[in-house]
């Protein structure tokens, strides 16, 4: 059998598919502790874990307008803030990303106004310390970074490079940059929102340099190839349907996928927003959400998931006539259709099971195991190696799950479900008969 897949599925054409669970549950927002210190333009990222969630902000301006190295970090279940090791020269304009247990800011510059730099620095959660890796292959910054599965980093954007549309590709096990196939382009983007759906990169809005009166509300939404990392499909996606422009962050949203709100309508510090919405590449929709109570841009925003597919959106300080100090959170539920967490004690190892019952006619339940938190897919392949349905493609908490597979829609035959979560790879075959 794993001579089979591995014959097979390199010829199979990823299809992404993103299915959004329509549940009762409405996303409310809340009030968090006050952030330590103000800061605008910080570089932002977040991650979860055990069942928590952290959002650390990496220097920024501080209310002196000076550029701060101060580092501070968010406890979403303790509501608590704390600062960290600070960062060796403060900056703005960095991509961010988090890998495993290590923070990523790549490029950005320390005395604006002037050129980025190509130094990525790397900050060690769990030692609270920095040091350096590989360099950029150009000078960057007003980039957006994502992190894909346990060892990839994608920056999109800004100015650096030759070209408009730059996309880079780090892997931290080769500790090596190349580039990756850029976005289709109105003209050079800065200053947009940059996020990750599964295996789908979304870039929305932006503009072609800061204070320029040409601004986008086009949205590009790439696939990622399984063959080659730094291969991207890239299309475009429904038109953002609001106001937003610039400065502000996108975030993944689970099975909803990415989410925003604030930002500038006019590409100035004059016209801050409120708005909120969430993304769905695969039905390739825009859906409105309640809108953040403070209007505010350059803000710092970040999302995190936690037990029982909770997800929640930490928008801290910012900036808007003045600077903010005020925490704000949007808390929803969101889990694809089909799939439910059936124990949230952490599996020693990841697992999958075999689907019960097989034979089946024409639903049967597909468990897996996962013992820590990240990207998880699950596929379904006809006899020739097929892909015939997406069932999950989300990142996931440690946890055991199980999924309700109705094979209504396929003919009677052999089929093989595979699970994908980091280096994980397991598949199964089951039998449906009707």
């Amino acid at each position: 059998m794993k001579k089979f897949v591995r014959f097979i599925f390199p010829a199979v054409i990823t299809i992404f598919i993103l299915f959004s669970s329509f549940d009762s549950f409405t996303p409310l927002w809340s009030s968090g502790t006050n952030i330590l210190k103000p800061v605008r333009a910080g570089n932002t990222a977040s991650y979860s874990k055990n069942n928590n969630g952290w959002m650390i902000i990496v220097s920024g301006r501080d209310q002196n307008e000076a550029i701060t190295k101060t580092v501070q970090r968010y406890n979403v279940n303790s509501n608590t803030w704390d600062t960290l090791d600070p960062h060796p020269t403060g900056l703005l304009g960095a991509a961010t990303a988090i890998l495993k247990d290590s923070l990523y800011i790549i490029g950005g510059i320390v005395s604006p106004p002037g050129a980025g730099q190509e130094i990525v620095y790397k900050y060690s959660i769990n030692q609270n310390t920095w040091s350096t890796v590989a360099s950029l292959p150009v000078t960057l910054v007003d980039a957006k970074g994502v992190s894909y599965q346990d060892s990839l980093i994608y920056t999109a954007g800004g100015f650096g490079g030759p070209s408009a549309g730059n996309v880079f590709l780090y892997n931290s096990n080769s500790n090596s940059w190349r580039t990756a196939t850029p976005f289709p382009s109105e003209g050079r983007r800065n200053f947009g929102g940059f996020a990750i759906a599964g295996d789908t990169l979304i870039y929305m809005c932006g503009t072609n340099a800061f204070g320029s009166s040409v601004y986008f509300d086009s949205v590009y939404v790439g696939v990622i190839s399984q063959n080659d990392r730094s291969v991207i499909n890239w299309t475009r996606g429904a038109n953002f349907p609001g106001q937003t422009r610039t400065f502000f962050d996108a975030c993944n949203w689970g099975s909803h996928g990415i989410i925003m709100t604030g930002g500038s309508t006019d590409n100035t510090f004059n016209t801050a927003s409120n708005e909120c919405y969430s993304f769905s590449p695969g039905r390739n929709q825009w859906t409105q959400l309640p809108n953040k109570p403070t209007a505010w841009l350059t803000g710092q925003s970040g999302s995190v998931m936690l037990g029982n597919n909770i997800w929640k959106l930490i928008c801290a300080s910012g900036y808007n006539s003045g600077y903010l100090s005020q925490t704000e959170i949007l808390t929803d539920t969101l889990l694809s259709v089909g799939i439910s967490q059936i124990n949230s004690m952490i599996p020693e190892k990841f697992t999958l099971g075999q689907n019960f019952p097989n034979p089946f006619n024409p639903a049967t339940n597909l468990e897996f195991g996962i013992s820590d938190w990240g990207l998880v897919t699950l596929k379904v392949y006809d006899l020739l190696g097929k892909e015939v349905a997406t069932l999950v493609n989300e990142r996931l908490n440690a946890g055991t799950y199980k999924y309700n597979f109705d094979g209504s829609q396929l003919t009677s035959g052999i089929y093989f479900y595979t699970l994908k979560a980091g280096e994980f790879t397991a598949t199964k075959s089951m039998l449906l008969i009707k």
